[in-house]
Parts: C-alpha cells; sequence; structure tokens
C-alpha cells in the first residue's frame, strides 16, 4: 500500500481533498478535529495586525574559518513573531545556533515574520581551503597520492592551488579521510601553502555591478558541483532595493545560466508551456529559478536585477559538473538486459562496466542502486516489477537508460508502488537521478510510479514517462511528519527536487489518482507534460497538487485537462496548530466546522519537521505555463485547501502562463494569499460555461488576502453567460487590479470588478471592449500571437505607468513609448 492511502485512512485524513462545482470542499475520508503528538511543539503565534516590516540583526562569530572549523550565527529581530534560520536555533524572534565543523563555504538566511511581513537576512561563512602537507608516488601508474583532511569521495572536482607542479582542476580517483588520490605524474615537492578545494563555488573577487546603492543583489545556488545531469536551484530572494519593500514581486531578474547548448537531447528551448521552441532552457526570471545541467563542463551563472531605473548584474556563481563516465567508470556502472545479459563496451554500455541478466526491475535496483552506481536498463526492452524496487542509500547515482531505440519499459505486475526512494531508516540519504524510463503502472488501484518513504534531497527526474499509475510521482511529506513526531526526528522536509522534461498521464478515464503530488522546499517542475492528452475530457483528480512549498519554481509546462471538479494546479500549504491544542499536539480541522477558538489569530505554528520551515507556502514562481481546462469549473488555486483549514500562503507570482478554458470552465485563477502578484497572463474562456478570471476567494480560518496586484493581464470571454474579471471577497485587504484588458462581447452584465475587498482598492487604467477586431491582431484569436494589440487598438499606450511590470507575456521590454493595457506590449 502506498503512504498515501495509509496516512488518509490511519493518521490524518484530510488528504485527498476535492474542491466541488459549487465551492464547497469535501474530502476522501476522516473528518473533525485532528491532533498529532510530538515529544516536543513549537508555539509560534500568527502576527498580530501592524504596518511594520521585520528588522533583522544576523552576525557570526567569524565570516572566515579554517578548514573543518566552526562559528555560532547570532540574530535579533524586532517587529517580528516568529524567525526561522535555514541552520536551526529554534523559532524564536532571536536565538544561535552553532555551524559544526564546515568543509566548505556556506550561507545561512534568517527569515523572520510579523504583521508587517516578513524579511530575510543572510551570512555567508567562507571557509578556508583544507592545507595539502605531502604528495606520494602512490595510487596506482600514473597517479599521485597527496596527505590532507577532506570529507572528499571518487568523482569529487577539486582545484589545487599554491603548488610548483600540481595547480589545476582535477577529479578524485579515490580517498580516505586523510589522502586522496588524482591522476597526474609525480614530481617531489615540499608544500609551504599548498590546499585544495571543491570546484565550483561563489568566485572569488567576484563583485556586482550598476547601481549597487539602489539595489543589492543575493544569489545562493543550492549547490555547485556534482555529477551530470546535475540540478541546481537559484534563490535570489534576499535581494533588497530601496525602490521598494517587495523586491520579490517588483524588481524583474533574469537569469543566465551560461549554458547555451542547452540539452543535448531535447536542445536549447522548451517543447512545452506557453511559449514551446521560443522558451530558452538557458534563461529565467524571477527570484526563484532553476536549471538542469546535463553535460559536464565549468559553468559561470549571472544575474541580473532592475527596478525600471536602477540596474545591478553579477556573473559570480560558478557551478562544476561533473562526467558521469569518469564518475561512475568500471564497474560503477551497472548495465542490465531483461532477456540477456549485455555486453560492456557495445551497444551503449560502456567498456569496463558489469553486465546482468535480470527481467526484475525491483532486483535489479536492489542488487545494484549503491553509492556511486550508475544502474542503466536496456533500451527495447521491458522489465516487470512485481514489488516496489528500492532507493535507500545516498548516492551519486543514476537510474536510466542505455544502448538505443525506446525507453526500457517498466511494468507493474503486482500491485504497489514502481520506485520507493528512501525509508524511516534512512532520513539523510541523497544525490539521485531517475531518468530515461516509462513506467507503466497497468492501471492498479494502488501504484505509484516513484514514491517517496523518507526523507530525501537531491533528486533529478528527469524525462521519465509515467502512465497509468495513480499517482506519477510523490513527494508526500506528511509521512516525513509522522516519522519525526514518533521519535525518528531526523528526518526533514524533502529539498532539492526537481521533475523535469518528463510525461505523466492518468489511468484511461479514472476519477481520481495526480499526476503530481509533492511537498518540497528548493523545488522545480519545469518543461513537463501533465494530465489527458488523449481527448478533451476531465480525468483524475488534481493535476499538479503541491500542499506545500517554501522556494519553488513551476514553468514550461503543459497542463491538461483536470479531473471533474478538480485543478490543473492545487497550491495550499499546511495547516496552523489551533492554540488550544495540548502540549506536543497540533490539532486542526477537516471537513467538520471548527470551533471559534481556531482563527488565524491566535493559531500557532505547525510542529514536527515545520519546526526549522516557515509554515507558509511561500516563494512561489508560477510561469510560462500552458494550462487546458475540460469538463472542471475551476483551472488553478493558490488558497487553504478547504475553509476550515488555517493554511498560509505568500509572494506567490503567477505570470506568463496560457490559460485556455474547457466546456465546463467558469474561473481561470482562485487564491487566498498574502502578497501575490498575478501579470502577464493570456486566458482564452471562449469556451467557458461561465466567466470569471480571478477569484479573491474566501479565507475561511486563515488570514485574510491582503496586498494582491492584478496587472496587465488579457483575458478573451468569448459571447455569452456572465462576465467578471476579478471578485473580490468582503474581507480582503489592498488589492489593485489595474492595466488589464478584457474582451467579453454578449455578456450578461459584464464588470471589470465584482467587490471591493475590505480596504484598499485599487483599480485604474483597465479596459472592457466588445468587438475583439478593435483590440487583437486577430479577430478570433487562437494562439498568444493572436492577442497582439492592432496598431489602433485602444490599449496601445493606454496603461498606467507606475506599475512594477517591466516587460510582457514575450519578455519584450515594457513599455515602447508608453505601457499598453493588457499582456502584449506593441511596438
Amino acid at each position: 500500500m502506498s503512504n498515501y492511502n495509509a496516512i488518509c485512512t490511519r493518521i490524518f485524513g484530510f488528504i485527498f481533498v476535492a474542491l466541488i462545482a459549487v465551492f464547497g470542499l469535501a474530502s476522501c475520508g476522516g473528518g473533525g478535529a485532528t491532533s498529532r503528538s510530538a515529544p516536543s511543539t513549537s508555539n509560534t503565534s500568527p502576527p498580530p495586525s501592524n504596518p511594520n516590516a521585520p528588522v533583522i540583526t544576523l552576525s557570526a562569530g567569524s565570516t572566515s574559518i579554517a578548514y573543518n572549523a566552526s562559528t555560532t550565527v547570532t540574530w535579533s529581530s524586532t517587529n517580528s513573531t516568529s524567525c526561522v534560520s535555514t541552520g536551526g536555533g529554534g523559532t524564536g524572534t532571536s536565538g544561535s545556533f552553532n555551524t559544526g565543523a564546515l568543509t566548505a563555504t556556506v550561507t545561512y538566511t534568517v527569515t523572520c515574520t510579523g504583521a508587517g511581513g516578513s524579511a530575510s537576512k543572510s551570512v555567508t561563512i567562507t571557509v578556508a581551503p583544507s592545507a595539502i602537507t605531502g604528495v606520494a608516488n602512490t595510487g596506482g601508474a600514473g597517479n599521485v597520492t597527496f596527505t590532507s583532511a577532506n570529507n572528499l569521495a571518487a568523482g569529487s572536482i577539486i582545484t589545487i592551488s599554491g603548488t610548483t607542479n600540481y595547480n589545476g582542476t582535477y577529479t578524485v580517483l579515490s580517498a580516505t579521510s586523510t589522502t586522496f588520490v588524482i591522476a597526474h605524474g609525480y614530481t617531489a615537492e615540499t608544500f609551504t601553502s599548498a590546499s585544495w578545494q571543491l570546484a565550483g563555488g561563489m568566485i572569488s573577487g567576484c563583485s556586482t555591478s550598476g547601481d549597487t546603492t539602489a539595489i543589492a543583489l543575493s544569489t545562493v545556488p543550492s549547490r555547485f558541483n556534482g555529477v551530470a545531469p546535475l540540478a541546481v536551484f537559484f534563490d535570489a530572494s534576499a535581494t533588497t532595493a530601496n525602490a521598494t519593500t517587495k523586491p520579490f514581486h517588483d524588481l524583474e531578474y533574469t537569469w543566465d545560466f551560461g549554458d547555451s547548448a542547452g540539452s543535448p537531447a531535447r536542445g536549447t528551448t522548451w517543447s512545452t508551456g506557453s511559449h514551446p521552441g521560443v522558451s530558452s532552457r538557458n534563461s529565467a526570471t524571477g527570484a526563484e529559478a532553476a536549471h538542469v545541467f546535463e553535460s559536464p563542463g565549468v559553468y559561470t551563472v549571472g544575474l541580473t536585477a532592475t527596478d525600471g531605473t536602477n540596474t545591478v548584474s553579477n556573473s559570480c556563481a560558478l557551478i562544476v559538473v561533473q562526467d558521469p563516465n569518469t564518475v561512475f567508470a568500471g564497474t560503477n556502472t551497472i548495465c542490465v538486459g531483461a532477456n540477456s545479459a549485455p555486453a560492456a563496451g557495445a551497444n551503449g554500455c560502456p567498456a569496463g562496466a558489469t553486465t546482468a541478466q535480470q527481467a526484475s526491475f525491483s532486483a535489479a535496483l536492489n542488487t545494484y542502486a549503491y553509492p556511486g552506481k550508475r544502474v542503466l536498463f536496456q533500451r527495447g526492452d521491458t522489465f516487470n516489477a512485481a514489488t516496489s524496487g528500492r532507493l535507500n542509500r545516498t548516492g551519486p547515482g543514476i537510474v536510466g537508460a542505455f544502448g538505443s531505440g525506446s525507453a526500457p519499459i517498466v511494468r507493474m505486475t503486482g500491485n504497489e508502488q514502481i520506485l520507493v526512494m528512501s525509508s524511516r531508516d534512512t532520513p539523510n540519504i541523497k544525490d539521485w537521478r531517475i531518468m530515461d524510463l516509462e513506467f507503466d503502472g497497468m492501471s492498479k488501484l494502488n501504484c505509484v510510479g516513484i514514491d517517496a518513504e523518507g526523507g530525501i534531497n537531491q533528486v533529478l527526474i528527469l524525462n521519465m514517462n509515467i502512465h497509468d499509475a495513480v499517482i506519477g510521482i510523490g513527494l508526500n511529506s506528511d509521512l516525513l511528519n509522522l516519522y519525526y513526531l514518533t521519535g525518528a526526528t531526523g528526518h526533514a522536509m524533502f529539498d532539492e527536487m526537481a521533475i523535469v522534461d518528463s510525461t505523466i498521464t492518468p489511468r484511461f478515464n479514472a476519477p481520481d489518482g495526480w499526476e503530481v503530488y509533492a511537498m518540497a522546499t528548493r523545488a522545480s517542475i519545469q518543461g513537463n507534460t501533465f494530465g489527458n492528452m488523449l481527448n478533451s475530457s476531465s480525468m483524475g483528480s488534481h493535476v499538479v497538487r503541491v500542499p506545500y512549498m517554501e522556494k519553488g519554481v513551476i514553468a514550461n509546462n503543459t497542463i491538461a485537462r483536470a479531473g471533474a471538479n478538480q485543478l490543473a494546479i492545487k497550491l495550499h500549504a499546511q495547516a496552523w496548530c489551533e492554540s488550544t491544542s495540548p502540549a506536543g499536539s497540533c490539532t486542526t480541522y477537516d471537513n467538520n466546522a471548527p470551533p471559534p477558538t481556531y482563527t488565524y489569530q491566535t493559531n500557532t505554528h505547525p510542529i514536527g519537521i515545520f519546526n526549522t520551515l516557515s509554515g507558509y507556502t511561500e516563494k512561489v514562481i508560477i510561469a510560462d505555463n500552458k494550462i487546458i481546462g475540460a469538463d472542471n469549473p475551476y483551472t488553478m488555486s493558490a488558497a487553504s485547501q478547504n475553509l476550515n483549514s488555517d493554511e498560509r500562503l505568500r509572494d506567490i507570482i503567477v505570470e506568463r502562463n496560457w490559460f485556455i478554458s474547457g466546456t465546463g470552465t467558469q474561473l481561470a485563477i482562485l487564491f487566498t494569499a498574502e502578497d501575490m502578484t498575478i501579470r502577464n497572463n493570456i486566458v482564452d474562456m471562449k469556451l467557458g460555461s461561465f466567466k470569471t478570471f480571478a477569484s479573491v476567494f474566501d479565507p475561511g480560518t486563515a488570514p485574510p488576502s491582503q496586498n494582491i496586484k492584478v496587472l496587465n493581464n488579457t483575458v478573451y470571454a468569448g459571447a455569452g453567460s456572465e462576465f467578471f474579471g476579478v471578485d473580490i471577497h468582503p474581507t480582503a485587504i489592498n488589492v489593485s487590479v489595474i492595466n488589464n484588458l478584457f474582451r467579453a462581447p454578449s455578456s450578461l452584465n459584464p464588470v471589470v470588478i465584482s467587490g471591493t475587498g475590505a480596504s484598499g482598492l485599487v483599480q485604474s487604467n483597465n479596459i472592457l471592449r466588445d468587438p475583439p477586431a478593435s483590440l487583437f491582431v486577430s479577430a478570433d484569436p487562437v494562439n498568444p500571437a493572436d492577442f497582439g494589440l492592432n496598431p489602433t487598438s485602444p490599449a496601445r499606450e493606454a496603461g498606467l505607468s507606475t506599475v512594477p511590470v517591466r516587460s510582457d507575456f514575450f519578455l519584450t521590454g515594457r513599455p515602447q513609448g508608453l505601457i499598453d493595457v493588457g499582456a502584449i506590449e506593441g511596438p
């Protein structure tokens, strides 16, 4: 049984939640209050209502330390009610932690929350290279052995400096804690200042250019080196700017990953999303970004940020990507054939590799997937999986394919997960790549394609084809939290998880199941095809469901045809705890109405693995997706999973997406959040049965929406039915609806805005017109380019210039003259 069914029936009772057509909400089972017990609890109160932003003071005992040394990081804050640090130290408004022995330069970030919002501050601890004290003519012919304290492994890439004969970059062949071996001819030398350090990192002496007094740029890669294909998450959310208190939203960030060659197999552009064949893999926008480096090499990553007047940039992050043929040389690669043992050195199986004949995918994985191993299955072969294959050991490692022809097929002949990552006993494993395979769930009711049953980080799922499974990919942190609360405190939220260039489709005509169910920090979901691609009908449940995400990117995907009454994207968060929860417990509510004591004004921070997290789904960018409707009335949501659950979202950006309605579509975007920007989207609702672009929805027990910006969107409603541009709940605060272009011919009483919110509504420079010929280059727009403004369109140069929108749907710079209304800026 997968952990989704187990948890739903045994523990929480509210995981499977459906959004019904009238926006009542129901779950698959359970109900009432849910209480989780733990050895300890965190009681972080939600912020009171006041306008002051948190101010953080952050310091380190030393910002430059020796290799294997440690230091103490200390913070304090004002105008805050809680803080979290990436290094630990609790959730108080002040705190400290010891870094432990450090072997590489590291950046720690403290984020504090108060009534005025949130703020972050970072400190970097620079770790000096490890000294090399000797060299010996050992380690095999053509190799030398250095004496030096290290934490290296075979395949590590290092840079040696301070020598006469050995300066350069090398791949480590083998290592102990006091020595390591590289390929180099021997020359005797006495060292006085020799050292090594891992290749990659922030380039020493590199500086930011431009208006640095106006914008302080922050670039934090999740990792600097590893074996190809290497997924790296990039975070610039600690950037600050004088011109705005919300740089995450108001600055335009542009990344250059230094990887112009792109993917060797898939080219330089994304083939999915709202700009197929155009959007570059080598660039991205937004304070959160991610990239997969598929080829070995050294890459310099650049970042530019602008507030429209001031611009800064740097190219200071160096990413070193190792060659998998070196890291997994010889018997570290295992080639597996279903029908016969492959021949090493032939048909794509590397020379020197171990070979095996094994028709059972599970047996092969369980036998060979060890640290430092690459397990490759033969293309054109079909493997069975009567039970689950398991990854219970740390990487680096690859599970992939070799040879030519179609991808290896793995068929679930039992009734469980095909591949399971981690377990209760392995909370700290990491660094795996799962790629180039086809998983066939055979429509088994308990089948999950790729599942996690314990903590694991740094996983790349690349170019997978998963179909006919109840869940394609499952990363369910509820199980991790259960482990934590019952004593296995080594478990933490999934981190650095990437799902890229994969296709996941549902069981045919099934009413349930998700293509992706994922909870993580520093997560990326990019370039995928998800959902029903066979016809125009709804299938399954939500296509992409994200119950919790801190720092994430959902971009350049095609997401299609959610189940009836379900959503293409469902983004929500962890429920906060009733303040009267027993010590060490967290009481939340599901389908039963909560008592008055369950309110965001007094609820407390989630416990367990969330102790060191913010408790908010936050800093998420949903961009450049093509989202296709069907029979389902609502297309996407960013809100609590139901009105009874206090789930909190903030700092969400939805931009440059192309929404295409189905016959049942009624609403494109529903949300309840703090600090959310919806801009430059094109929304084609002409097939919809009822037409509302965006709904600032009822928060239920969660905090009311505030600081919402709906800017420069183009919405084409087609003929008939009622039309609302933006529907605003009476509790919402500070909603701005500016520069939007609506076309709703023959609609019943069309309006730009319905409702005023509680206070702070700003509406300006919106256009609502009937005849499409007066607006667009096409009288019957179908593709995004058709929504371009014709030369005489009243939307040309009719926008409010002060909005923080620096480019348009096609990333054309704004303004071209004066800013235009709508998603596309005219020349």
